[in-house]
Parts: structure tokens; sequence; C-alpha cells
């Protein structure tokens, strides 16, 4: 599809109302709330949000994040809907905290139209925490200390680039190897700023993103993850 067109068709999207923007006729006009406004809702509150997925379903588990302008957040379960990075969905459900990231527990998931991926947000190490939660990040620094194999769940490492350490999480289902992860790597990664419990880290959802001694180049990396026009 033209970039062109897809800008545009985004855009239309995200301007209707959720059941125009489907063609779903039997569901209510009200508009889908923005991801900023439904983040800051309490948690149990019913929400109706769309955006652009960032982390697609399997890469850490059977959820999958979207973001809209800077906000994101996760989605526990895709309920079926097939969806791809730059993929545009509309989700509705309960908000919930899945081990301190707040995250939606989906009634129902729906893909509207692919579109082009989000752009990563640059960011020092030491400035991922609570803000950036649920964003896609850009992040550089040198690995620090050894890497911790935490199976079954993946691997671990920290990175800093002088502003303060952050954690990196590889789950399995990213395919990222591990080859070259010791002391003082050279660490450039694109990822899911996440939490686990009361730990802060960015967590990477494919080997495109996540490079060991070399420069991330967001725009290989974005074709890499993106699925092939059909």
């Amino acid at each position: 599809m033209n970039r062109t067109v897809r800008r545009s068709l985004l855009s239309v999207a995200f301007a209707l109302p959720c059941s125009l923007a489907l063609a779903h006729p039997d569901h209510d006009t009200q508009p889908c709330e923005s991801i900023g406004a439904a983040r800051a809702q309490a948690l149990g509150t019913s929400v109706e949000v769309q955006g652009t997925v960032t982390v697609p379903p399997g890469s850490f588990d059977g959820g999958f994040a979207i973001q809209a302008g800077p906000n994101g957040i996760y989605v526990l379960d895709a309920a079926g809907a097939s969806l791809h990075v730059g993929d545009v969905a509309r989700v509705t459900g309960t908000l919930v905290d899945n081990s301190g990231l707040l995250a939606i527990q989906p009634a129902s998931v729906k893909f509207l139209l692919s579109a082009q991926p989000v752009k990563p947000q640059h960011n020092s190490t030491g400035a991922v925490g609570e803000a950036t939660e649920a964003r896609l990040l850009h992040l550089r620094g040198t690995m620090v200390g050894a890497l911790v194999d935490d199976s079954p769940f993946g691997f671990k490492l920290d990175i800093d680039d002088g502003s303060g350490p952050i954690q990196i999480f590889l789950y399995p289902g990213t395919g990222i190897q591990t080859d070259g992860l010791v002391e003082g790597a050279s660490i450039d990664t694109v990822c899911f700023s996440n939490q686990f419990e009361a730990t802060y880290e960015c967590d990477p959802a494919s080997p495109a993103a996540f490079r060991v001694g070399s420069a991330y180049r967001t725009s290989t990396a974005a074709q890499k993850l993106s699925p092939p026009p059909t």
C-alpha cells in the first residue's frame, strides 16, 4: 500500500468513532478513549482504545502492546486476532495490574488496518521508569555486570549510558541470541518499556531490535519487524 494512503487511512481510523472505523453497526457510536486517558483511569475500569502494535503476540507471551502518540499500553491476550508490528487495533477490556504493569484484560480485540510502525523514542537508560511505561524506546548503553540466566523465562542484563542502569529482558519468544553478551559490550536496542513488580526494564521484541556492538538502524529494523504488504 502507498505510504501516503496508509498515513491517511491511519488518521481516519483514529478520528472516527470505533464503530464507524470498524464498520461495526451493532456497536455503540462513542469515540474510542485515548490510551493516555485510559491509563489515568482506576483499575477495574472498562476502556476502549485504539493504537498501533509495537510488540506482536508471541514475542513475550500471548499478549501484545499498542501505542498512540506518546502513550502505550499492554494487552494481555490477542483474543484470536492476528496482529503484526504496524497494525492498528481496537481493544475493549478492563484495566488490570499485571505484576506492576498497567494492562488491559481484553473482552474484544479487532484488527483495523496495516499502517506504519511506531517510531521509537530516544531515551537515556536512567530515565526509563514509570513515566515511560508501555512506550517504544530506543536505548544505547554499555552492558554492566554479567548476563543472568532466568530460565525458563529468559535472560536479563543491565545496560548504562552514564545516566543510570536499566534492565533489559530477553524473552525466548523473541528469538534473540545471547552471543557476545559480556560486561562492556555495546548494546543498541529498540524496546518496550516494561515493569515487573518493583523492577523497571526495557524489552526488545525481535532480533532486529537488539544489536550487540553495532548501531541500531530504525528504518531497517522497522522493515524487518513489519509484515510484507499484501
